[in-house]
């Protein structure tokens, strides 16, 4: 935990960019941990290849993990992608309550959301859009209003019942609420219209056990933090 809180106190001093999930650590980000990892510099700037290309060239469409819509596949941020190496970096008890840690690194107030997809052929990416079904939050929400004063955000958020996997994408969804546009009743506002998306997909494994663990790719190796699981 001091070493993904370190790295994330670094990140705030020099953010310049957006908002990124770093706990479980999203692909784009393992190289903060380990710089054997494919580095992206960029990783808080997972926006669907900005505003005007998702709403203005692909219809409000993303890439299922931040990647503009019109890449080929595997994207670069999609399991088998540059950074899709399918590294797992944390395992959970399956029907569990976990937190979620994520870093508002520019605010753009809005809300954040969590999806997850079951991988059942690590060597292909996520088949689309239709795998990925929502995880509500502890309180039975689906959305996490994000004010103006948030900046490390750790959600708590419950685990499908009946759900495992050896290999699942857990999916951080940040939409910004910062731009004006057309509110549908003949209005416009702030927050209304189309928005900045920013996505983080992170590899993980949902167990029937009674412990659960994260492997931070550390130092070149492995090291596993245990904890009891909710």
């Amino acid at each position: 935990m001091l070493k993904i809180c370190s790295i994330i106190a670094c990140l705030i001093a020099m953010a310049a960019g957006h908002g990124m999930m770093m706990d479980p650590p999203n692909r784009s980000s393992l190289w903060r941990f380990n710089n054997s990892f494919p580095i992206n510099y960029a990783d808080n700037e997972l926006w669907c290849g900005g505003r005007g290309v998702q709403h203005g060239v692909n219809g409000g469409k993303c890439g299922v993990c931040g990647d503009d819509y019109r890449k080929e596949h595997p994207q670069a941020n999609e399991n088998g992608g540059k950074y899709g190496t399918g590294y797992i970096t944390a395992t959970y008890q399956h029907a569990s309550v976990i937190e979620v840690t994520s870093l508002i690194t520019a605010n753009h107030l809005g809300n954040i959301q969590y999806h997850i997809c079951k991988i059942n052929d690590s060597s292909k990416p996520e088949i689309g859009e239709e795998c990925f079904i929502p995880i509500p939050f502890e309180d039975g929400s689906e959305k996490f209003t994000i004010l103006n004063s948030h900046r490390q955000v750790t959600s708590r958020i419950q685990l499908p019942k009946e759900f495992t996997c050896n290999h699942c994408t857990l999916r951080w969804t940040y939409t910004a609420g910062n731009n004006w546009g057309p509110c549908g009743n003949g209005t416009g506002a702030v927050g209304c219209g189309p928005q900045e998306t920013f996505r983080s997909c992170a590899d993980i494994a949902i167990q029937v056990n009674n412990v659960s663990f994260r492997s931070w790719p550390s130092n070149g190796s492995t090291e596993s933090q245990f904890f009891v699981a909710d």
